[in-house]
């Protein structure tokens, strides 16, 4: 709804494990070891290397059960690639895609923050 600005600072996921991903009907959240929590309801992508191993939207759910290992394995970086995409690097090569795809909802949101997209 309201785009990633790139200036985006969420420190308290820099660091810390994906503890839990929780899962909802319309929403994934993750939960990170710091207490941090990202709960996204418009698509998601998992890549390791550069390969997509996942993809999750609320029609589909999860295309593969492989967005689970993610868990426990800490971030290492992240970046707004554009206004609609934010990029979350973690180790052993995994990488995880959050859109924004509406003009009209909030598509994500990240605590404790209070950061509205």
């Amino acid at each position: 709804m309201y785009g990633f600005a790139k200036d985006l600072k969420i420190e308290g996921i820099l660091g810390e494990e994906i503890r839990q991903i929780c899962l909802g009907r319309y929403d994934v959240q993750f939960l990170f070891g710091s207490g941090s929590c990202i709960a996204v309801q418009s698509p998601i992508e998992v890549f390791h290397g550069d390969e997509l191993i996942a993809t999750w939207d609320e029609d589909a759910n999860w295309t593969s059960s492989n967005f689970q290992r993610l868990l426990n394995v800490s971030v290492t970086s992240y970046r707004v690639i554009d206004e609609r995409v934010l990029e979350i690097c973690l180790r052993e090569e995994f990488r995880l895609r959050l859109h924004d795809n509406s003009e009209q909802f909030e598509s994500v949101q990240i605590y404790p923050e209070h950061i509205v997209i």
